[in-house]
């Protein structure tokens, strides 16, 4: 049997805490290269401003200085110089908690990368969406940031991003590029919600062939990874099913789940509101109201002003807790993690053979791999506890003491 000693518990705290300063460090030091280069811009475009005959010239020449030094592409160097000058200049509130350490380079460019929609760009919408998105980012992981910072946007600017989705539809396609040794990847970009259906269908049917194998013997010769056979399961229904067979529309085909959240006025056309796909982002008003007339169930969705889900009113109890638990969940609920929540396991934080009650008060959502983490057959040392606090706040207690908090997450488009 192993011991931790007193040595090694203090060896390991202040790595982490010195791991967590590093972080800090490097944050501050993404910011100040952001505005040493955006100072440079700024003299080149005092100089050569915008629209100029030697304008593109000059920031050719400054770009190829720059990529040279810091051993870069062109391209690389360029991206990295325009990024700066816009985060300096238009976010200065996002500057200033990278500057500080609150977020990391890759929050602030989901931030900036959000923003896209905001297309009126004025002081106060500027203002109030940097205000809204720090308070998530300094939480949450740069991925949980990009889907929640979009529907931030979207809540600013409704009409702005409507017309973008809109203009975004024209741009589906289908396209082959070759790869080596005899295999090609096919690239489909379509509206969000029918591709992740229709990747969400090709899982379950490959889950359900992974779990017909038998479970002693050979199996069949069948040793596919499920990334080999959710692949071989799009081609085959691809080349299998005859056009037309979706009997109109693409979106009348679907059989997998997904969680969408509309207000109901926008469900019975009295507004043109985004709505949301949990876990992605915004999703047009008129793709959900047909999603909805075929829905074989609804659950309908209590918020606070906060935007957060205070209860569901669904007509068969032994299923309310689930939805409910998905739809506030939407996701694994340890600090960072984006499985969906419909891939996840519900599980009582405190275990229910030690007595945790089964209870929405004691329930949440878990991926797998993170749901290991708190098993009780794990040594002391490795094993994680949680905690659910008040409004389905959870407290994750690492095995060295720390707690690590996750919030569910606000539908901040309905508030």
């Amino acid at each position: 049997m192993a011991f931790i000693t007193e040595d090694r518990t203090a060896r390991e705290d202040a790595l982490l805490e010195s791991f967590e300063s590093v972080n800090a460090q490097i944050a501050s030091l993404e910011a100040e290269r952001a505005r040493l280069l955006a100072e440079r811009f700024d003299m080149l475009l005092d100089e050569d401003p915008f629209g100029s005959a030697h304008h593109d010239i000059s920031l050719r020449s400054l770009v190829a200085e720059f990529a040279a030094v810091s051993h870069l592409s062109a391209a690389s160097a360029n991206d990295l110089l325009h990024r700066a000058h816009t985060l300096t200049h238009e976010f200065p509130l996002v500057w200033r908690a990278l500057r500080d350490g609150a977020i990391t380079s890759r929050h602030a460019d989901a931030i900036v990368t959000g923003a896209s929609a905001l297309s009126a760009r004025s002081d106060a919408e500027m203002t109030e969406y940097q205000g809204r998105v720090l308070e998530v980012a300094v939480s949450e992981s740069p991925g949980r940031t990009l889907v929640l910072v979009k529907a931030i946007a979207a809540s600013i600017a409704p009409t702005t991003v409507a017309e973008r989705y809109r203009q975004a539809l024209s741009s589906r396609q289908a396209r082959t590029y070759p790869l080596d040794d005899g295999i090609s990847q096919l690239v489909l970009s379509g509206p969000e919600y029918l591709i992740q259906a229709a990747y969400d269908r090709a899982t379950e049917t490959a889950t359900q062939i992974i779990a017909q194998r038998p479970t002693v013997g050979p199996a069949e010769n069948d040793d596919r990874t499920l990334d080999q056979i959710r692949a071989d399961v799009m081609l085959e229904l691809l080349l299998a099913s005859e056009l037309g067979s979706a009997a109109g529309t693409p979106a009348e085909a679907i059989r997998a789940t997904i969680q969408v959240t509309i207000a109901a006025t926008t469900l019975a056309g009295d507004d043109d509101k985004m709505a949301h796909l949990d876990g992605f982002g915004p999703m047009l008003p008129e793709h959900v109201r047909p999603l909805a007339a075929r829905a074989p169930q609804w659950t309908r969705l209590f918020l606070d002003p906060a935007g957060m889900l205070t209860i569901t009113d669904t007509y068969t109890p032994s299923a309310s807790m689930k939805r409910y638990l998905r739809a506030r969940d939407q996701r694994c609920r340890f600090p960072g993690c984006q499985r969906a929540a419909r891939r996840c396991q519900i599980d009582h934080n405190h275990d229910h053979a030690k007595g945790g009650p089964t209870e929405l008060c004691n329930l949440c959502c878990f991926c797998v791999n993170h749901h290991a983490l708190k098993h009780p057959d794990l040594l002391d040392r490795h094993r994680w506890s949680v905690t659910q606090l008040p409004s389905g706040v959870i407290a994750w207690t690492s095995p060295m003491g720390r707690t690590y908090i996750d919030e569910p997450p606000p539908r901040v488009m309905f508030v």
